[in-house]
């Protein structure tokens, strides 16, 4: 029978879905006995048929013996070995809680407190993360803190300063070809590979951007591998490639970017009516008319010329007459983005991305030449100092392109309508101005969506810039090992006046807090999905997915915990007095499917909608395309925002701060690239003490070209030490000819032993431990995003004197 999962002495299955990351592939819970005993995916799901092993894995999850399973509260100082940690009922932690936040909100405002969270790519945290938001909102704090600006913020939000949304889904099934950068979904995203791979059987082409042969990238048609922290060169070099040869889509170009805006040769700034004539606006923009070889207005409040029929033009220096008398040296963006990306060409490229011209070139043909194209990038291209400029670079390929929202390309797919919940609508406009990092980098997270760098929080916490915090509350956040510096990350949660951490596991970070309250796995916990991710059919696809089996010992949701504490901060009017699924009601309302139909529904149910392509093009309520949500309602090659605060406008590229080119006198004592990557075994710093994973990778490793291990006397399986100028890990060398000689790749998040296999665990803060965050400092980051280097470093390799394993 397929149920909830209350019975005793029977066996059942419960359909609903791996909520161990953002893939929520679809799963079948077998429970034999009231235990979990297997996961399987669910053939019969719009998001189902793949599970990747971490998702097997999942039932160890449930009934691991160092699982956290009662409240804790400290007894002793943070800086004892020996934290005391004494057992307490949920109403006293809670109560108490409670109450600690109210004192800091009296004495330090509510601006005093932040709410970490972990990724929603990476934990289960996306189940209760609108609660979160709505509880930190109702409060009164600005302070949402994640890891987006080394995460999805430069595939989403970067993406948007160019098209104006997040980077939409790739249409696989109609794609030609597809273009895949920095991500490496065989290991984090099986759903999407599975796609992919469908995909390329029927006959779809692939280009893949990685300094890596793994996964989809080395099953890829033209594999581009390149120096770490060099991509955005790279898509320069592709634009070169396309703007030289013709291959990019003039028609998409001239009707649906701003290139055809006139730029000023001297400032770079865009030429505007109001530099023209007394009376102008700064809203209303000069391009130059083919037809009539003259000026015309472009109005960004319409999204039209002063005329009809302009063929405004994409190329040519042009001088204008201003206001006031003087010449205006100007060309059209487009003109001025081939200009750029005549440095980069191909030929000149390859000595800074270590990519050959012929490659660049037979790239950029692949992609023109089999259209429609569909692209996806994450992380790859997320975690330099040069970060939001190479997503620009890339999302202006992509625009070159033309398949933008067409069939087979990267496609805005309907979704289910909800009432929002997360709670934004009480958070003033001045409040939110308040957050931190927002004056340092005013498009950046901060800004758009909203979301504080936790270095900016460790600044606030130990020298009260911009303001002092006080107290943070962690759900699924293990922020030690998820940041830059975590020797500065403790610190700061030692000098907090309290702390919280909701977890799984006793994780570096919960030790460092006041109270530990026990989270159930998401296999102990119901929740509401409505919409999946990687495929068009799961868009709009609504699921309740009930508890496989009811939480063990003490343990609670995050949800749960939430909706409580909003009850003891006076806040239980906005969480329904404490009623989950009523809030889940309130969420489906406009959608005309009932929480009990759901239920009734193991599998969900999919709210009919019909996809529509091209939807810029759809006439408003005056007859005028709709365009796109920019500043221009234009894609913007070249970005008014950007420009509005001071940063380069069109997608220049700068070096890694870290790298051979930018620090030669460092790079002479560190001559390798330090970069780092996911991989398939485990999830961020989680899952280390689950045996059969940590069976298959038992030891925390670097990956080194056999060109470079032979350079310094090391071997398959050497223990070595890797070090950059900040620090040391100590780690296996994976000596393998799938990574470009040069570059040392590393793995993050190894803390916690594995007893069952009397496997160690590693100091996260040790020379001798095994976390790459200590190799990289937070002084160099990007300067809009706020990204860290994490992927493009410089580092040696030395023996660490041990013997290699058997």
């Amino acid at each position: 029978m397929t149920g909830t999962a209350s019975a005793q002495n029977d066996t059942h299955t419960v359909r609903g879905y791996c909520a161990l990351c953002t893939a929520h592939c679809a799963t079948i819970t077998t429970v034999e006995d009231g235990r979990v005993v297997r996961l399987d995916p669910d053939p019969d799901h719009p998001n189902g048929g793949v599970i990747c092993i971490k998702g097997k894995a999942a039932p160890e999850l449930v009934y691991h013996s160092e699982r956290l399973n009662y409240p804790l509260r400290r007894t002793r100082a943070k800086g004892d070995a020996d934290p005391g940690w004494q057992r307490i009922g949920w109403d006293e932690a809670l109560d108490t809680i409670g109450e600690r936040l109210r004192s800091v909100r009296e004495r330090y405002g509510p601006r005093a407190v932040a709410l970490v969270k972990g990724t929603p790519s990476g934990t289960s945290v996306d189940d209760a993360e609108r609660w979160l938001g709505r509880f930190l909102y109702s409060f009164g704090s600005p302070n949402w803190v994640s890891t987006t600006q080394v995460c999805n913020w430069h595939r989403d939000t970067g993406f948007s300063y160019t098209f104006g949304v997040n980077l939409p889904t790739p249409d696989l099934g109609r794609s030609r070809s597809f273009l895949l950068w920095g991500h490496n979904p065989s290991s984090t995203s099986l759903i999407l590979a599975h796609d992919i791979v469908a995909a390329r059987s029927r006959g779809m082409k692939s280009v893949a951007v990685d300094p890596r042969r793994v996964g989809i990238a080395s099953q890829a048609d033209i594999l581009l591998q390149l120096r770490p922290g060099t991509d955005g060169a790279l898509a320069l070099a592709l634009i070169h490639a396309l703007i030289e040869e013709g291959w990019y889509d003039a028609g998409f170009v001239r009707q649906w970017t701003n290139g055809s805006l006139l730029i000023c040769r001297d400032t770079g700034s865009a030429v505007t009516e109001a530099d023209l004539t007394g009376a102008g606006s700064t809203a209303r923009y000069v391009a130059w008319d083919e037809l009539r070889d003259q000026p015309v207005i472009y109005d960004s409040a319409s999204g039209c010329f002063e005329r009809d029929d302009v063929r405004p033009a994409l190329f040519g220096k042009k001088a204008l007459r201003s206001k006031g008398g003087s010449e205006i040296l100007c060309a059209p963006a487009f003109d001025c983005l081939a200009e750029l990306c005549s440095g980069f060409a191909p030929e000149r490229s390859e000595t800074i991305t270590w990519v050959a011209a012929e490659k660049v070139w037979k790239a950029a043909h692949l992609l023109a030449h089999n259209r429609p194209v569909s692209m996806y990038m994450w992380n790859g291209v997320g975690q330099h100092t040069n970060a939001t400029q190479t997503s620009r670079a890339i999302a202006t390929l992509y625009a070159l392109l033309g398949d933008f929202d067409q069939p087979g390309g990267n496609v805005i797919f309907p979704k289910a309508p909800l009432n929002s919940v997360d709670g934004k609508q009480w958070l003033p406009e001045e409040t939110a101005a308040q957050r931190i990092g927002r004056a340092q980098r005013p498009l950046g997270p901060a800004a758009k969506p909203g979301n504080c760098a936790p270095y900016d929080v460790f600044t606030a916490i130990l020298e009260g810039r911009p303001y002092p915090v006080k107290a943070l509350l962690n759900f699924g956040s293990n922020t030690i090992m998820s940041t830059g510096d975590s020797r500065r990350a403790r610190e700061a949660f030692c000098a907090l006046e309290f702390a919280v951490a909701s977890e799984l596991f006793m994780t570096p970070t919960a030790a460092l807090c006041d109270y530990v309250l026990p989270a159930t796995s998401f296999l102990e916990m119901a929740n509401l999905v409505a919409g999946f991710k990687h495929r068009p059919e799961s868009s709009a696809h609504l699921q309740y997915r009930p508890a496989a089996v009811a939480p063990l010992a003490e343990r609670r949701s995050d949800s749960r915990i939430i909706f409580d504490l909003a009850e003891r901060l006076g806040l239980g009017d906005r969480f329904w007095d404490g009623d989950i699924e009523a809030g889940y009601a309130y969420e489906l309302g406009p959608t005309g499917v009932t929480l009990e139909q759901l239920k009734n529904s193991p599998g969900g149910i999919t709210v009919p909608a019909t996809p529509r392509n091209r939807k810029h093009a759809e006439a408003d309520e005056r007859g005028v395309a709709k365009g796109f949500a920019t500043p221009s309602r234009k894609v913007e090659l070249y970005s008014h925002s950007f420009a509005a605060h001071g940063y380069p406008a069109l997608p220049e590229y700068h070096e890694p701060a870290m790298s051979p080119l930018s620090r030669p006198e460092l790079a002479a004592e560190y001559p390798l690239v330090l970069t780092n990557a996911k991989f398939t075994t485990f999830v961020h710093s989680q899952q280390r003490a689950l045996k059969s994973l940590r069976k298959a990778s038992p030891d925390p490793t670097a990956e080194i070209h056999p060109e470079t291990a032979a350079r310094y006397g090391i071997q398959n399986k050497d223990w070595i030490f890797v070090e950059s100028p900040k620090g040391s890990v100590r780690v296996r060398a994976q000596v393998t000819e799938r990574i470009l000689p040069g570059v040392v790749c590393c793995q993050h998040g190894w803390w916690q032993e594995c007893r069952d296999l009397d496997l160690p665990g590693y100091d996260p803060y040790a020379g001798t431990g095994a976390n790459p965050s200590t190799l990289i400092g937070t002084e160099l980051a990007d300067p809009i995003s706020g990204s860290l280097p994490h992927r493009s470093y410089l580092c040696r390799v030395r023996p660490a004197g041990h013997s290699r394993a058997s």
